[in-house]
């Protein structure tokens, strides 16, 4: 009977294998904006598919006769084991014959080579088990069958599909307001990973939309609408890299069809529209600083001098500086507004807030948005709503009523005022990178050769903080927020010398630039390295490593947009 079992199997295996890995790809696509949970489950079963793809289930014409139950359970054993044997002889052989697919694996590879300079072996288990990625994929999908057009196409269909479940979640969570951070109402993962996807499936319909015989009219109106709704998502995400990797992503393309076109109107009009992209970002953002920063001029003597219950004001408009072209320092009656405030919250004025900022400021700057004095009055014409907003640290009431990317440009004039009128970085998560960026170079100037190797990131980070005496609180002594900054910390001169390689090869080799999907991703991935540790965290090192293996590796080589 148990001989017989692998006759059936090798059938069945024959049948559904191809099938079955399509399949739990495009299951990994679906679960990397929702789950690490399931993307962790179907990884697994892909390894499953993956070890028993090729193996030859046929077994001996002559088998040896026995009853004996335990010889024929070792019997069985031991061909499983040979006939496994023979299959991963050949997939890594096979693999090994793939030079972009061994590029990639050598990034963790890297990883690996990072423990000969490591002290803290916990961390770098920790760190070589959540890169398994890196390696996994590369390996297997250079051993798999490549995907039809039509099956790519499928499965990228599927993240769509995902991506745009998830931004309407997003929205449904927005319109409950229950949040402290904007950022807060991508529920699943990281809003930074998340953005990353949303401007990635942005291309995609981008590309189906220009197909010129694929779709009809309607539903090209409608790809159009999505196209749309997924800008409109990032401006209420407040997504600087988001926003900023398409507008950069469609220059490069413009300037890619300026290029290759050798109709002149054509060359002229891409240059034109790129040119005036970078323009209108230019003038936007120029604009909203200049309106953020105004200070207007004020006759302080024209002020009145005391509230309605007989409390002096301070006008003060040199500490506090400026909350939408309005000083926040005036009107204020410090004494008669922590009184007003105590009635209305239990959360003491003089304490912290949900967000860990000194409640005063954070009451201060919520009047002032919303043109209240800071007085009893002030504290009365809040709504019980905008109390609970000031308690989780929404210092704005524009963070709430009006988001967008003029808030995170706000937020970064704030935070660069606090920085430099008190020397405080927490709070700001821009100036907060500085702090990261001054440890990473207190270290990079200490170990630029050979790196701090793959475990000693976090100690080595702290050591930095507190040798160059960092005001950051503990629990933002984070990491460069670079991952270049990362690689060349970890691994030295010669390690970013070689991420790079992992990088730019496989893209050069499997002729990325002429795939509009695979362009746009890579793009999107080595713009937010520059702000972002993508490749520290499962979903980050996730979605990259199984995009980059895929049009890679699984996509067939055609100059046609996939």
């Amino acid at each position: 009977m148990l001989f017989r079992s692998f006759g059936k199997m090798k059938s069945f295996i024959q049948k559904i294998g191809v099938d079955a890995y399509f399949v739990v790809m495009v299951l990994i696509a679906i679960s990397l904006p929702f789950s690490k949970f399931t993307l962790s489950v179907f990884q697994f079963a892909l390894l499953i598919i993956w070890i028993c793809d090729g193996v030859d289930w046929k077994l001996k014409k002559s088998l040896p006769v026995s009853n004996d139950r335990s010889f024929a359970i070792f019997y069985g054993l031991h061909t499983g084991f040979l006939l496994l044997r023979g299959n991963f002889v050949k997939k890594f052989t096979d693999f090994l014959k793939n030079p972009v697919a061994v590029a990639m694996a050598s990034l963790y590879l890297l990883h690996v080579a990072g423990l000969l300079t490591t002290n803290n072996f916990d961390y770098a288990m920790k760190d070589l088990r959540v890169k398994l990625p890196l390696l996994f994929f590369p390996v297997v999908m250079s051993t798999m069958p490549r995907f039809t057009a039509i099956k790519t196409r499928i499965l990228l269909g599927f993240f769509v599909a995902a991506v745009l479940t998830g931004t309407m979640i997003s929205l449904w969570a927005y319109l409950q307001k229950d949040f402290k951070d904007i950022r807060e109402i991508s529920l699943f993962i990281s809003s930074v990973r998340f953005s990353l996807m949303v401007a990635f499936v942005f291309f995609i319909l981008w590309f189906e939309l220009l197909e010129p015989k694929r779709w009809g009219v309607r539903t090209k109106f409608i790809l159009f609408l999505l196209t749309i709704w997924l800008v409109m998502y990032l401006i209420l995400l407040e997504s600087v890299i988001g926003l900023v990797g398409i507008v950069i992503i469609s220059g490069v393309l413009l300037m890619r069809e300026a290029l290759k076109n050798q109709k002149i109107i054509i060359k002229v009009l891409a240059v034109s529209l790129f040119t005036v992209m970078i323009s209108a970002l230019g003038w936007y953002t120029y604009s909203a600083v200049e309106e953020l920063t105004y200070r207007p001029k004020l006759d302080i003597s024209k002020l009145d001098k005391y509230s309605r219950l007989g409390n002096a004001y301070r006008h003060d408009t040199l500490n506090f500086g400026v909350e939408d072209g309005r000083y926040v320092g005036i009107y204020f009656t410090e004494k008669e507004l922590s009184e007003a405030w105590n009635k209305r919250s239990s959360y003491d004025f003089y304490g912290k807030d949900e967000a860990g900022q000194l409640i005063m400021y954070t009451v201060i700057r919520y009047l002032t948005s919303a043109d209240l004095r800071k007085d009893a009055d002030g504290v009365a014409a809040l709504s019980a709503e905008d109390i609970r907003f000031i308690e989780k640290g929404i210092a704005n009431k524009r963070y709430v009523d009006s988001p967008g990317l003029k808030n995170r440009i706000s937020k970064i004039i704030t935070g660069y005022e606090q920085f430099t009128g008190l020397n405080n970085p927490n709070g700001s998560s821009v100036m907060q990178r500085v702090e990261h960026i001054k440890a990473s170079m207190f270290l990079i100037k200490e170990n630029f050769w050979i790196g701090v190797g793959t475990g000693d990131m976090p100690d080595s980070f702290q050591s930095a903080y507190n040798k160059i005496q960092s005001r950051l609180n503990p629990e933002v002594r984070w990491r460069s927020h670079n991952q270049y900054l990362s690689m060349l910390i970890a691994f030295g001169i010669f390690g970013l010398i070689w991420f790079i390689f992992t990088l730019v090869y496989p893209f050069i080799s499997s002729k990325g630039f002429l795939q509009s999907a695979f362009l746009s991703f890579w793009v999107i991935m080595l713009l937010s390295m520059l702000s972002e540790d993508t490749l520290e965290t499962q979903i980050g090192v996730t979605l990259f490593a199984f995009f980059f293996s895929f049009f890679a590796l699984s996509v067939n080589r055609k100059p046609a947009r996939v």
